[in-house]
């Protein structure tokens, strides 16, 4: 993993405020959350993440990612159901 870090800031009213943090929790409606993690990704990325969900769980949440504008990227997460195997 890439040593270099992000750094987090929160802005209100044009000041902006640096946050000491390894990690932000984005908490989605619904319940739903990720997290933008500390560590940059490939090429200075900024790393979003979901912990993985217990292998035998009937869902698992995956990441949806959708382009708004040439400078906005709406990112979700969204629940799907395992499909059940029949014999």
């Amino acid at each position: 993993m890439n040593t270099e870090r992000v750094s987090f800031r929160t802005t209100r009213d044009g000041v902006a405020t640096e946050i000491a943090a390894d990690a932000i929790e984005i908490a989605l409606p619904g319940g739903l959350s990720f997290r933008i993690l500390a560590f940059a990704g490939r090429k200075g990325s900024a790393t979003l993440h979901m912990p993985a969900d217990d292998p035998q769980a009937p869902s698992f949440d995956v990441f949806c990612v959708e382009p708004g504008a040439a400078n906005t990227v709406f990112v979700s997460v969204e629940r799907i159901q395992k499909r059940q195997l029949e014999g």
